[in-house]
């Protein structure tokens, strides 16, 4: 991967990583790159929150969405998340971005039309408003009042005063012993006929009342900045608000709890709330290196997640050919809040000439997740494998998930399978897939390459001791390598263990 990333670098492209175990330490420092380290004093933090007024006009569904994934991810784990609760968190991140860029000063006449309309709407489907109907024709005749009609215009308000009086005479019609049959007939027809208006406008003053409530409560929701510590004090107070208003469930009281390590005060509170460094969106070659939370089910998945927007940030901003590269991540990935995620970023990419790519070196992680098939497999148009000779026996499962055909699996069992790396430099086969054309190709590369693109501790350390003395790494490389040679080493392994028993670079080991 490490020729990858090369090749990448020198054709212009920028490139994002997510790293985990220092595989590409020694490229990043050759080529110049920013490199940034999880650590528990140190921790990689970003404002996944924050956004431009021109973003949010003209990519919040994005946003939005993205959003809605991670705070799924911290509350929902691998578990899919129910219609309802994608329903509210939906809600509160419209509500939480509007209030920022249009504080809310009171529902307009439309508002409350469209309001009074769904509430009367809802308590008549939920039973509230047959129950007040019951009560209101009961008790009508000893604790009847004229509701209070501030909030409707003088011809309304004349329209229900009239209407509610015209209700009290025919009702008192109807109990006057000295009235005739028919006059009470007669009348009980009319109450038949306005007592439905009667209730409806008794009603619709409860519900204004209600609607005056709402207003309060929503002008008291004010958003001055945006983190997650805004959008936790956010959602706490609107949720409770939406599930009264909407008779919904919601499990608010986990929702808190589970967020809260993020908020203010929490173990994790810098993760969520600290601006990135704008700077960041001008380099060339960034690689996060997470492998001190790789086996964190909380941190790493969310990690990886606010990674992912930073690279979709930075793609929008920058032009020319970006990638995306995450290695050993699947985990992080491979959950039902994350799939729809993962695709939308694969189809995203490729509009703004941008490359997404994924690596692992255990192919059960791709058999054992329809989610990554269905999310990231279904949705890479290069396939890229290397030796696959200790997966022999469940290739059959593998061939299955990756559609590959029997040429295929032919042409991945010849990779390493020849004696053909004599006298050669650094050399590896992979098998390449691009659409329906594949083979086997051979890598190599020279002996520079391997010093930069090494794993070994021990070389990386030797190669550490050249860059000190030499002062840079492009140096240091090209020394090393003239003294592996002099001395006629052949394994590099073994020229860096000579450097590190020294402690010094090989001029200065007779001084």
């Amino acid at each position: 991967m490490n020729s990858v990333v090369r090749q990448l670098i020198e054709q212009n492209t920028d490139v994002v990583m997510v790293d985990t175990g220092d595989s590409y330490e020694g490229i990043c420092r050759y080529f110049k790159g920013t490199y940034i380290t999880y650590s528990k004093d140190k921790p990689i933090s970003m404002n996944p929150f924050t956004i431009t007024e021109e973003e949010y006009l003209l990519n919040f569904g994005e946003k939005k969405n993205f959003l809605k994934s991670l705070i799924f991810l911290i509350f929902k784990g691998t578990q899919e998340p129910t219609k309802i609760e994608d329903k509210i968190i939906n809600e509160t991140i419209v509500e939480y971005y509007e209030a920022f860029f249009h504080p809310f000063n009171g529902y307009t006449e439309d508002d409350r039309t469209t309001l009074r309309h769904r509430l009367l709407l809802e308590d008549k489907k939920n039973g509230k408003y047959e129950e007040f109907e019951n009560k209101l024709e009961e008790k009508y005749g000893d604790d009847y009042n004229i509701p209070e009609l501030e909030a409707l215009s003088q011809e309304e308000k004349e329209h229900k005063e009239k209407v509610a009086r015209r209700v009290e005479k025919l009702h008192f019609l109807v109990n006057d012993t000295a009235a005739s049959e028919g006059e009470k007939q007669n009348a009980n027809h009319q109450l038949q006929r306005l007592m439905p208006e009667l209730i409806e406008n008794q009603y619709l003053m409860r519900i204004e009342k209600k609607i005056d409530k709402m207003e309060s409560q929503r002008k008291k929701l004010q958003v001055k900045s945006l983190s997650f510590n805004t959008y936790y004090e956010f959602a706490l107070e609107r949720i409770p608000q939406i599930m009264s208003d909407k008779k919904i469930e919601f499990d608010i009281n986990n929702f808190a709890a589970i967020l809260e390590q993020f908020y203010k005060g929490g173990e994790l509170e810098a993760t969520l709330n600290n601006d990135v460094d704008a700077s960041l969106f001008d380099e060339r070659f960034i690689v996060f290196e997470i492998d001190k939370i790789k086996d964190d089910p909380v941190l790493f998945p969310i990690v990886v997640l606010i990674i992912m927007d930073v690279f979709l940030q930075k793609m929008r901003l920058k032009k020319g050919r970006k990638a995306l590269i995450i290695e050993e991540a699947w985990k992080a990935i491979s959950s039902p809040t994350m799939a729809e995620y993962i695709k939308y970023l694969y189809k995203t990419v490729r509009k703004f000439h941008g490359i997404a790519g994924v690596v692992t070196q255990e192919l059960n992680d791709v058999i054992d997740s329809p989610i990554v098939k269905e999310a990231i497999i279904n949705n890479s148009d290069i396939k890229i494998l290397l030796d696959q000779s200790k997966f022999k026996d469940r290739y059959d499962d593998i061939a299955k998930v990756m559609g590959l055909t029997d040429v295929q699996r032919q042409q991945i069992f010849t990779v390493n399978a020849l004696n053909n790396k004599d006298n050669r430099n650094y050399f590896k086969e992979v098998w390449i897939c691009r659409g329906l054309v594949s083979d086997v190709f051979g890598v190599e590369e020279p002996p520079e390459c391997y010093w930069a693109y090494t794993t070994e501790r021990a070389e990386k350390e030797a190669l550490k001791i050249y860059e000190a003395h030499y002062g840079n790494i492009q140096t240091a490389i090209d020394r090393i390598e003239e003294d592996r040679k002099s001395l006629g080493i052949s394994k590099y392994l073994d020229f860096a263990t000579k450097v590190n028993k020294q402690g010094k670079v090989l001029p200065l080991w007779d001084a």
